[in-house]
């Protein structure tokens, strides 16, 4: 005879499958990414001679990945917003865009010269960089949160984090394909700087938003 309390879990979870539907809420949360990112490509363009900087075999890094991250996050947020759900050892794949993103920034330091390993960090290049990616990142957030509230995540921390990891490497693939700054020094110190504030934010945010 079915216990009460597997009744309810199992209800529930029906409940959150039904209302839910992932793959509308996946949509709905990569379209949260995308429209502030085409906006401000709309606004401000491409970088000029964006094929012949892909040319350089490191280039695209900036942008494959973050957008990894991006879709391995989304998909981890889709699967935590039902009840009980569990990251667990899945949390392991991002092992594969770190240490990539690791790799570039060693490789580049031991083949640049001293004098040009931070020669395209300034004032500007920071605000530019990190300011852009923090702006872009509130609209997907606050969508991403309030959606996730509609499920029953029981780790809001964790889910919260992750949608804060969703928006910000997203918009960052976005902002990737403005960017002229093509040092791995460069990008992986400053575009990682970027995408942990956001993710430490939502991550606060989640917290307070996503318990029940």
């Amino acid at each position: 005879m079915m216990q009460t309390d597997d009744l309810i879990a199992r209800l529930s979870t029906e409940a959150v499958q039904t209302a839910l539907r992932p793959a509308r809420l996946g949509m709905v949360m990569a379209l949260s990414i995308l429209v502030p990112v085409a906006l401000f490509l709309a606004v401000l363009g491409t970088r000029h001679g964006l094929m012949l900087a892909w040319s350089n075999p490191v280039v695209p890094f900036k942008t494959v990945l973050p957008l990894i991250t991006c879709a391995l996050s989304i998909l981890l947020v889709l699967r935590l917003i039902r009840p009980e759900a569990r990251a667990g050892a899945t949390l392991w794949v991002y092992a594969v865009p770190l240490l990539a993103a690791l790799a570039l920034w060693i490789g580049a330091f031991v083949l640049r010269e001293p004098s040009a390993r931070f020669a395209e960090v300034s004032a500007f290049s920071l605000d530019e960089c990190l300011g852009s990616i923090l702006l872009l990142s509130i609209v997907p957030v606050g969508v991403m949160l309030r959606l996730v509230r509609e499920g029953a995540a029981t780790s809001p921390t964790l889910s919260g984090a992750l949608v804060g990891l969703s928006a910000a490497s997203g918009v960052t693939a976005g902002y990737s394909l403005f960017c002229t700054r093509d040092n791995p020094l460069f990008f992986v110190t400053w575009y990682g700087a970027a995408i942990l504030i956001v993710t430490l934010i939502s991550a606060a945010l989640g917290r307070r938003m996503l318990r029940w």
